[in-house]
């Protein structure tokens, strides 16, 4: 891949956080476990999609990662991706891809991800925190919401199935609990720049038997959300499900505590609320 070398950051002054839908809110996939590595954005984030434009959001789009067939049907995506590409190396393309279509015009955008798109977005930032070589020097991200990421790893049976299905390809890997790959990132998730705080809001749920309830909120986030046990809210539903009351608590660590259980909104509704204001209510 090539290496690509950013100049120090610009002079004027970094966005103002605020409130509201201006924002470009980019959707970032999860693994594929099925078949050829090829995910179609447009089916996978159909109803996410349709929850913004419909709550007032005029610009949502997709980036994807995978590429064995033309119709990915995503705004930016990677032509070479298999599961063999590493995390790391997603991060660094999605990294690019921020840079030069908002970032380079002093634009904030919000991130939603799903699954292993939420370690990539985690990845991209620590990264670009770090000053790595190659990478941006800054990103304006004003809010990141992952659902159903595998923040400590993936289920050990789901990680065991993937590993033997695809042969310890190296995602897989990657996505094993204790794995090097999640060692290396830090607890505490990064932000894009030292003078525009990023805002992590973390979803999770215990009727996800891929991520898993308490890996899906396994980072010191400033907001967490765990849904209890229900079969509406499985591991796809969380990246779907916008409607309904669903039994559920909050973490915010501003209060340091999590509220009692009680009926919350869907997890795309949750995930709309956290990208709408400056800190996730």
């Amino acid at each position: 891949m090539a290496i690509t070398f950013f100049a120090a950051a610009p002079a004027n002054a970094a966005p103002i956080r605020s409130d509201g839908s201006g924002n470009t809110v980019l959707l970032i996939h999860g693994f594929d476990p099925d078949g050829a590595a090829d995910t179609n954005c447009a089916e996978y984030w159909g109803d996410a999609i349709t929850h913004f434009s419909k709550s007032g959001w005029n610009n949502v789009a997709t980036f994807g990662y995978y590429s064995s067939g033309p119709e990915n049907d995503c705004n930016f995506s990677y032509s070479g991706g298999t599961r063999e590409t590493s995390i790391t190396s997603i991060a660094k393309l999605l990294a690019d891809t921020i840079y030069y279509s908002w970032t380079i015009n002093n634009e904030k955008i919000d991130v939603v991800a799903h699954s292993m798109g939420g370690l990539v977005i985690r990845s991209m930032l620590y990264h670009v925190a770090n000053g790595t070589p190659g990478w941006p020097t800054h990103l304006y991200i004003e809010d990141v919401v992952t659902l159903g990421t595998p923040h400590d790893g993936a289920a050990p049976e789901q990680v065991l199935l993937c590993r033997r299905v695809f042969l310890d390809q190296r995602q897989c890997t990657q996505m094993t609990p204790g794995s090097a790959f999640l060692r290396d990132l830090p607890e505490t998730p990064s932000s894009g720049s030292p003078a525009f705080r990023t805002d992590w809001t973390v979803v999770s749920s215990f009727h996800d038997f891929t991520t898993g309830g308490n890996s899906g909120v396994g980072v010191n986030a400033g907001h967490k959300i765990q849904y209890q046990s229900d079969p509406k809210i499985g591991h796809s539903a969380l990246k779907s499900l916008g409607s309904g009351s669903h039994r559920g608590k909050i973490w915010h660590k501003s209060v340091g505590a999590w509220s009692a259980w009680g009926g919350r909104a869907g997890p795309l509704e949750q995930a709309r609320k956290a990208v709408y204001h400056q800190s996730s209510h």
